[in-house]
Order: structure tokens, then sequence, then C-alpha cells
């Protein structure tokens, strides 16, 4: 039902005539026409709030969604009087007030937009040698993931011994922290680029497996008292792998 048909039928509930209602509103009565023909489809507050008082109802039993709207305070009252005191001129710079106003607590309630991704670096298979994270200056470019991911860095897999888990040629992400034993970690051994399973035991030794057991002859042992040069950049991020010993 739209707001003149209520208006209208609260109307004759009151027992006035459209001349009374106009009169005790204070509305004139070529302005209540409009609104009962539905020629002016939204009223003012002002307006509406005259009539709502001199029908002995609340602004809730015009809305024609049918849903209770909060009820207007003292002060918004004096506001949506003033306003209708105002000219075209002053009406326009109101409504631009309140309409930026309306955007800037809008931007206050929203989160802030998460950005779609984030850059790590893409490391090759050719790392400095020596103890310690190597100079990566010159040895990565930027590669872009999901804003979300936890990737620290990314390396790309050289070769087919990870297979069927990592593919030749595939881009893996890692974070940066050291690995459980069964997990894959990107290693420096000797100078050398190396995503192995990593294996450790109560003495020290270090055991890198190939993930394809058909490449067990990648394998690496290093005994707790070689002098070789062993650098973990991270663990890959994948589900665990068994160790063979546990096949």
């Amino acid at each position: 039902m739209e707001i003149g048909e209520r208006i209208n039928r609260y109307r004759k509930q009151a027992g006035l005539t459209i001349d009374q209602l106009a009169q005790r509103s204070g509305v004139s009565k070529g302005t209540l026409n409009k609104i009962i023909a539905g020629e002016t489809k939204s009223p003012t507050v002002a307006v509406m709030s005259r009539l709502a008082r001199t029908l002995g109802r609340s602004l809730d039993d015009f809305d024609e969604n049918g849903e209770k709207s909060a009820a207007l305070s003292e002060e918004a009252m004096d506001v949506a009087r003033d306003f209708e005191a105002l000219d075209s001129h002053g009406r326009r710079v109101v409504r631009a007030v309140v309409g930026e106003e309306k955007r800037r607590l809008a931007a206050q309630r929203e989160p802030a937009e998460k950005p779609a991704a984030k850059v790590v670096p893409l490391f090759g298979n050719a790392f400095a040698a020596g103890l310690g994270e190597p100079d990566f200056n010159n040895l990565f470019a930027d590669y872009a993931v999901p804003a979300d991911s936890d990737a620290d860095f990314a390396v790309r897999i050289n070769g087919n011994s990870m297979e069927p888990y990592l593919h030749d040629g595939s881009v893996a992400l890692g974070q940066k922290r050291a690995p459980r034993d069964g997990e894959v970690a990107a290693l420096l051994l000797d100078g050398e680029f190396l995503c192995k399973q990593v294996c450790q035991d109560h003495l020290g030794n270090v055991y890198l497996f190939s993930l394809n057991r058909d490449r067990a002859d990648a394998d690496v042992t290093i005994a707790h008292d070689a002098e070789r040069s062993l650098t973990c950049f991270g663990t890959i991020i994948m589900e665990r792998v068994p160790l063979p010993a546990e096949v």
C-alpha cells in the first residue's frame, strides 16, 4: 500500500475530511492532495511527521515496505523543520553535505580492501656457495602469490627426482622455517641447490631423499662429521610424504 493510500485510510478512520486534515496538520491542501493522488512519491519527513501526529500515527505506519523504521529524535525533527524552511539552493547544499558524510561513514565501516596478491622471490637453481643464507641479489625474480598465502619464497623445480609430487619445471612455494623429519626442504649443499625430503638420525647424520624412488640414485647421505656445507633455506609447502623407511 502506497503512502497516499495509507493517509486516506487513516484519515477516514479518524473521521477527518481532507480539508480538516490539511488545516489541523498545517500541510497545505494542494500538497496533501498530491501525496494522496501519488503525484508526490516521497514527501519530506517534516510533512509526514505533521500528518502522522494529526492522525495519531507514527512514521512507521506509513512505511511502504512494512518495515519498522527507527523513531526520529527531537534533534532530527528540528533538522527536518529547518530543511523545510530552506530555499532550493540551501536544500541542495544540505543534501550534498549529507551525501558526503554518508560516504565517509560507509568507508569507515567497510574493511580495508585486501590486496589480491603479494610478491615473493622466485629462486632458480644457481645459488652462491658458502655458509648461511647465500647472496640472492641477482638470483631471483618477483613471483606473485595470493595475498593470504603463507609462502615466503618460491623455487623452480629442475629434474624428475621429486615426481610425481613436484614436477620438472614447476614452481613450489616455501616457508622460511626448518623442516621436520619427512618434510621437503629447499637446500644448499656445497653450493648446489637441492629440493629433497629431509631426515636426520640421532647421531646427526642427514639423509636427503628423492620422492621419486626410481631416482634413488639422487639421494644424498651426509655424515655428521662430514666436512660439507649444508644450508636449509626453508620448507616446501606440501602434504607430507612417507619417508622411504616408513613405506
